[in-house]
């Protein structure tokens, strides 16, 4: 990484590293051994002590995964998604707007707590802020008047899907699920992975199409009682390939480059045009996911996109950026006050509970967002 990002090194953000890998082994550097091509990763200088200490659960991975021992042999690494960054929208209380009733926080929502890029640290917020709010939300919802719930309704979508599964069982399809589920696989690491072109996710587009057709003569080789996986992984795979293609196809209408959506075919982040999100509905026997996009308001955003301070400069700036960014710095410069300068810039106290509209404090903060003089705080810097 220092050769590739000499200030950021390893320290890059996940996308950042990830397609630097990517590169490092499309030109032929990487290595090859059971674990397929990948590139190593040495983390024997820190010492069996730190590693088995403080590096636990990377060295139960290596062992229970790969057999190996990191302490005192190289681990084999490769980009991997392992995040959805996206999902259900919501409103701020986690709300859907489309579905009264449905909530949902986390990864599985868009809730406007984090962007395009899912960067280290952010499931803990979501968990955190999300948790409290969103739940609290949900328990308020639940107790009103507008939760009643028709049994009837639930019983019917309970009986209907238990005949789906029922058939499932006795379908002697022709088609294997784990094949079909490795060709997913294969399809999206192929050509919605690290790069992505034209070519690759209109060739994505068509198989995970395909792969969908085939499901609908899936025959299951297990048919034992109790837990099957087989069965699982039967029902469950459909729906993954309804959300690989809202994936695939909305990858190739984006045609621009932004956070971990990288287009070789158009590399540049291009605010002017895409500054929006990307919404997909699936209407009842369509081939295809409708999309469509919701516009973002950088009038309104507290950091209007600029450069990230590392990897390349490439982008088309919104518009109206540099006027937000001098909206911005006039705030910044007039109120000390952080909690004035957030009411000014972007508020959001009144989306908050009434219970959690009271301000927190900081070190060498008077509790009111003004900041006090440390060393009249008894020497506290030291």
């Amino acid at each position: 990484m220092p050769d590739y990002e000499p200030e950021k090194a390893e320290l890059a953000s996940r996308d950042v590293v990830s397609r630097h890998m990517e590169s490092h082994i499309n030109k032929g550097l990487g290595a090859t051994s059971r674990f397929g091509e990948h590139l190593w990763l040495d983390i024997r200088l820190l010492g069996e002590d730190h590693i088995n200490t403080r590096l636990r659960e990377v060295k139960e991975i290596c062992q229970y995964f790969l057999g190996i021992d990191p302490a005192r042999e190289l681990i084999p690494v490769r980009p991997a998604q392992h995040y959805s960054m996206g999902g259900i929208r919501t409103d701020a209380h986690g709300q859907s707007g489309t579905l009264k009733g449905l909530f949902a926080c986390g990864e599985a929502a868009c809730w406007d707590l984090h962007g395009f890029n899912r960067l280290g640290g952010n499931s803990v917020a979501e968990t955190v802020v999300a948790g409290m709010l969103v739940g609290e939300s949900m328990a308020d919802f639940c107790l009103g008047n507008e939760a009643s719930v028709d049994t009837g309704l639930v019983r019917e979508f309970f009986e209907r899907e238990q005949a789906a599964l029922d058939n499932l069982r006795r379908r002697g399809g022709a088609q294997r699920v784990t094949a079909l589920n490795a060709a997913m696989q294969s399809a999206m690491t192929r050509n919605v992975g690290i790069y992505r072109d034209a070519d690759g996710l209109q060739a994505a587009v068509a198989e995970l199409g395909s792969l969908l057709e085939r499901c609908a003569d899936i025959g299951l080789q297990s048919g034992g009682h109790g837990a099957d996986p087989e069965l699982v992984l039967a029902y469950r795979l459909p729906r993954m390939l309804k959300l690989a293609l809202c994936v695939a196809q909305g990858a190739l209408n984006r045609t621009e480059s932004r956070g971990a959506h990288c287009r070789l075919d158009f590399p540049e982040r291009d605010d002017s045009q895409w500054l929006n999100r990307t919404l997909a509905r699936w209407p009842a026997g369509a081939a295809l996911p409708q999309l469509r996009y919701e516009a973002l308001d950088i009038m309104a955003m507290e950091l209007p996109p600029a450069w990230r301070g590392y990897g390349s400069r490439d982008f088309i700036p919104h518009p109206q950026q540099a006027q937000r960014q001098r909206e911005v710095e006039t705030a910044t410069e007039q109120y000390g006050n952080r909690f004035e300068r957030q009411e000014a810039l972007m508020p959001y106290t009144h989306l908050l509970p009434e219970r959690y509209r009271s301000h927190n404090a900081r070190l060498f903060e008077d509790g009111q967002g003004d900041f006090n003089d440390p060393e009249a705080a008894g020497g506290a810097a030291e």
